[in-house]
């Protein structure tokens, strides 16, 4: 075999676990932390935006994310949406949210949800709003919430979906 035929070979074999299981380009894992999905709708300088995704533990120990920061907002707060009697109530997430091993949590339209209040620039369509996650444990996982109308095509399947024009008040 040449040189060439090797080298061709040898990169093939380092790059091809790369596209054995696909996942959304915006999907996150770092260590047992998986971000699957990350999403914002479009929002104006100034006005307060949203984020959304699933949270998923994969490793064997619990994780909490405590607290999410981003240049593109003077804050960010975990909130819940929760239905009380037929009455929807959004309050701010106090202490974190816990993930056992093996578990996931949606941050997702109807539910748990980023609020990024004092938008710092315009979130466009097609655009990206950095978000730095927090865990308990010190961890830190960068992220970036793609700018787009509504949930991603691929979140179709998921139940909380439909569920996508509660929370347009923000």
């Amino acid at each position: 075999m040449n040189r060439f035929a090797l080298t061709a070979l040898t990169a093939l074999a380092i790059t091809a676990p790369a596209f054995v299981s696909p996942a959304w380009a915006g999907d996150y894992r770092v260590g047992g932390i998986e971000v699957r999905r990350p999403w914002t709708r479009p929002a104006q300088a100034g006005m307060s935006g949203v984020g959304y995704f699933t949270l998923a533990n994969v490793g064997k120990a619990p994780v909490k994310l405590v607290r999410v920061e981003s240049p593109a907002a003077q804050s960010v707060t975990l909130h819940q949406t929760r239905d009380q009697g037929g009455v929807s109530s959004m309050r701010p997430v106090e202490g974190g949210v816990a993930i056992a091993p093996g578990a996931k949590v949606a941050f997702a339209p109807g539910g748990y949800h980023l609020m990024l209040m004092g938008l710092t620039q315009a979130q466009a369509v097609g655009g990206k709003v950095p978000l730095t996650l927090v865990f308990a444990d010190g961890r830190r996982v960068k992220i970036e919430l793609s700018v787009e109308n509504g949930p991603p095509k691929a979140e179709a399947a998921d139940p909380m979906a439909g569920m996508a024009g509660m929370h347009d008040h923000h």
